[in-house]
């Protein structure tokens, strides 16, 4: 089983099941846009990894859409990881609308 974490610019969450991996096209509607960009994050309580890290899924067209607002809880997390690890991105970047984290929850008794 799957868990998608859907992180909205307001700070809620809202969590869904599947059965299958969530696909992009699963993804799409959730977060508004037809192009995903991805990267990682510092999210433990969403990670299977000891060290905490996710992949993250968010629109890779945000910066040209005038309704897009930042989504501060996400950048944070994205700001982490890259702190943590030694990448970077360019000053002032700042992620912004809904972020999707996919987190597969195994079975203990299988």
């Amino acid at each position: 089983m799957y868990l998608l974490h859907i992180i909205k610019s307001d700070g809620t969450v809202e969590t869904h099941d599947y059965k299958q991996k969530p696909t992009f096209q699963d993804m799409y509607k959730q977060i508004g846009c037809d192009m995903i960009e991805m990267s990682k994050a510092y999210y433990p309580h969403y990670s299977n990894r000891k060290d905490g890290y996710v992949d993250i899924y968010f629109d890779e067209e945000f910066l040209m859409k005038e309704t897009s607002e930042p989504n501060i809880g996400a950048t944070v997390a994205w700001k982490k990881w890259q702190d943590k690890t030694g990448h970077m991105a360019l000053p002032g970047s700042i992620l912004h609308g809904t972020v999707c984290v996919i987190q597969e929850v195994k079975d203990d008794a299988a």
